[in-house]
């Protein structure tokens, strides 16, 4: 029997032992094994997800090269082991920012034309999104750099300086072609949505209503795709959900003012996300005291729930977030990615009940970067960092991954 002609079955079987990028070799064998690829959710293989890193080119290397660090366990310690080089790709790379995504999209962003795109490392895929020009009302300078208010302060930026720390997150609801687009952007970080079908931003929820800080800006958004809703969380812990069009604004949970938010100390992040149908917030806590502000690293992790309001008997009511120090399994990855979370059974190179997180982007600008990985154990209250916290000077910031042939 010719390779070509093995059967289905046994195609499904050996498909469900392999990675997915082992998957995409298997595909372009020969036509038939192509069918496998073509036609991997008819078939029902199973091809367990592990988390990618995607870090910064090391100095000296190729521009059009992408490597992601394959999570794993090694006794209790978590670790990156398999590496992922994908080369000769600089049509999708040149002059581009990284944002992680979900569902095996990274988002890329042209820093020429600010134009946004999905991009799958594993299929070579690409989709153009609305392009972001229209959210930038900058001055220019004789000698093209753009002037803005940075702190109260007039600064020039460099055209790609500017455009790297002006837009800080970039959320897709789906991977559908109906796709709702979320950014958080501007010196002052607010929202504007996009549909993937129209080419125009709008402003999305305003703080205005509800704030009583003045300097409240929005951290984090999540899509809850059973409710088809995001939630925003900002520096003060205010919760608002809304739907895909930035309509049906609902105030999920008012600001509470943390006095040590930003000292000259610490830093605190906070991210809002959906498990088992509880909202969750998670506040990250980062040294960056003076003696270690090249080291910058995050020292402490809690994790709470949201318990809407109820009823007393005095007819008032009430709403809290409670602590836990379990998630059911599951462990959450954070970072400048789209937040999501994986299953430990599923993906079986990772802890249970773990939050892993990523480098931030407060404070940082390009060409200086704290690279700052590891894993905040739950229900242990114990932090294990995956890489030894240092800086470096290549640009982006490490970003949590989960590859797709979709």
């Amino acid at each position: 029997m010719a390779w070509s002609d093995l059967p289905i079955d046994l195609l499904c079987c050996i498909s469900s032992h392999l990675s997915i990028v082992d998957l995409v070799r298997l595909s372009v064998v020969c036509t038939s094994w192509s069918f496998t690829l073509d036609n991997y959710a008819l078939l029902g293989f199973q091809c367990r997800p592990s988390p990618w890193l995607l870090l910064s080119n090391d100095v000296g290397e190729a521009s059009d090269t992408l490597t992601f660090h394959e999570l794993t366990i090694e006794g209790e310690e978590p670790v990156i082991s398999f590496h992922h080089r994908f080369s000769s790709i600089g049509s999708h790379t040149y002059c581009r920012r990284f944002f992680g995504s979900n569902d095996g999209w990274l988002v890329t962003l042209d820093k020429t034309n600010l134009q946004p795109r999905l991009f799958n490392p594993v299929t070579k895929a690409e989709i153009s999104l609305p392009s972001l020009l229209s959210l930038i009302e900058s001055q220019y300078t004789p000698d093209s750099s753009i002037r803005r208010y940075f702190n109260e302060i007039l600064v020039d930026f460099t055209t790609n300086d500017f455009f790297d720390i002006f837009f800080h997150k970039i959320i897709v609801s789906s991977k559908d072609s109906s796709r709702t687009i979320v950014v958080i952007f501007g010196i002052r970080k607010v929202i504007a949505l996009a549909r993937s079908e129209n080419l125009t931003w709008v402003l999305g929820p305003k703080l205005s209503p509800y704030n009583m800080e003045d300097d409240e800006e929005f951290e984090d958004v999540f899509y809850h795709e059973q409710n088809q809703r995001f939630y925003a969380i900002t520096n003060f812990s205010m919760v608002l959900a809304f739907d895909l069009n930035g309509q049906n604004v609902e105030l999920i949970c008012p600001n509470m003012p943390n006095s040590y938010y930003r000292t000259r100390n610490f830093n605190y992040i906070y991210y809002i996300a959906v498990l088992s149908g509880t909202l969750l917030r998670i506040e990250r806590v980062i040294d960056i005291t003076l003696d270690s502000h090249h080291n910058a690293r995050t020292i402490a992790i809690f994790v709470f729930k949201f318990v809407p309001a109820v009823a007393t008997t005095s007819s008032s009511s009430y709403s809290q977030w409670i602590p836990v120090n379990e998630l059911g399994q599951y462990s959450l990855f954070v970072g400048c990615n789209q937040t999501f979370s994986l299953h430990h059974t599923v993906a079986t190179g990772i802890k249970p009940n773990c939050i892993y997180f990523a480098d931030y982007s407060s404070n940082m600008f390009p060409g200086y970067v704290d690279c700052d990985v590891g894993l905040f154990d739950v229900y242990n209250d114990r932090i294990q960092y995956i890489l030894h916290p240092h800086s470096r000077t290549n640009w982006h910031p490490s970003i949590w991954f989960t590859p797709s042939i979709s």
